[in-house]
C-alpha cells in the first residue's frame, strides 16, 4: 500500500517543473519455500550500504520532525509524507522511511482509523496527530502546492465525520418550482376510487337477457290485458 501512493506521488512531483528526483518505495516480495520448516519468507533488493533514515519516529517524543531536513533524498520523504497525510484527509501516514539514496524499504505505516483500507486494527494514531502539529514545510512542499497541515486541522475533523460521498449526495435539491413526489401523487386520482365509480358504473346497465326477459313480460301483460277486454 505505502508503495503505491508512493507512485502516485511520484507522477504528481515529476509533472511539476524543476522538481527533479523523487523517493520509490521497493518492492516486498513474498515467496514460498515448501522444504523449509518456515515456508513463507519475504525478499526484497539489496540496497549495497547501511540504510539511512530520512523520516524517523524521533519526533514522537518530543519533535526532530520539525527540524528541517539537510539532505535533498530527507526533505522530499517529508513532502511525501505531507502529501500522503492531506492525500487521505489525515488519515493516513508512512513513517520510518529509511534507504539508500532514493530507494527506501523498511517502512511503517500509521493510520487514525480501524478498517481503513481493509485493515483490521487502527495502527498510532497518535503519531497523525503529532505530525500535523510539528511538520514544517520546505521548498518541495510549496512546489507541489500543498497546504500548511496546522490550517488544516480543523478541516479534518469535518472530513471524518462526513465519510464517504454518498451517491445520493451529488443529487441536487428539488427546487421550489418543482413539485413534490407527494403533491404529484395527490394530482393524481386514487386507484380504489376508479374502480368504484366504474363498479357503480356497472351496476346501472342490464344484460341482454335480463332485458329481453323484462321486455316479454310486459309485452305478456299486455295480451292478457287485450283478452280480458275482448272477453268482456
Amino acid at each position: 500500500m505505502s508503495r503505491e501512493y508512493c507512485k502516485i506521488f511520484a507522477a504528481e512531483a515529476r509533472a511539476v517543473p524543476g522538481f527533479g528526483e523523487v523517493p520509490e518505495i521497493i518492492p516486498l516480495y513474498l515467496i514460498y519455500r515448501p522444504a523449509n520448516n518456515i515456508p513463507y519468507a519475504t525478499l526484497e533488493e539489496y540496497l549495497g550500504r547501511p540504510l539511512e533514515p530520512y523520516c524517523a519516529r524521533d519526533w514522537e517524543s518530543g519533535g526532530s520532525q520539525g527540524e528541517p531536513a539537510t539532505s535533498e533524498a530527507a526533505q522530499k520523504c517529508r513532502t511525501f509524507q505531507h502529501w500522503l497525510y492531506q492525500w487521505t484527509n489525515g488519515s493516513f501516514l508512512v513513517t520510518d522511511l529509511a534507504g539508500v539514496d532514493w530507494k527506501m524499504t523498511d517502512v511503517q505505516i500509521a493510520t487514525k482509523l480501524k478498517g481503513y483500507q481493509g485493515l483490521k486494527e487502527s495502527c498510532f494514531p497518535g503519531l497523525l496527530e503529532q505530525f500535523a502539529v510539528s511538520h514544517q514545510c520546505n521548498t518541495h512542499c510549496e512546489m507541489l502546492g500543498l497546504k500548511p497541515l496546522k490550517s488544516l486541522e480543523t478541516l479534518y475533523p469535518m472530513a471524518k465525520a462526513k465519510g464517504s460521498k454518498s451517491p445520493s449526495s451529488g443529487r441536487k435539491a428539488p427546487s421550489s418550482t418543482q413539485l413534490s413526489p407527494q403533491l404529484q401523487k395527490k394530482g393524481h386520482p386514487s386507484p380504489q376510487g376508479s374502480r368504484k365509480s366504474t363498479s357503480s358504473l356497472k351496476a346501472i346497465p342490464r344484460s341482454p337477457e335480463t332485458a329481453d326477459t323484462h321486455l316479454d313480460s310486459q309485452l305478456a301483460t299486455q295480451e292478457r290485458g287485450s283478452k280480458a277486454q275482448g272477453m268482456r
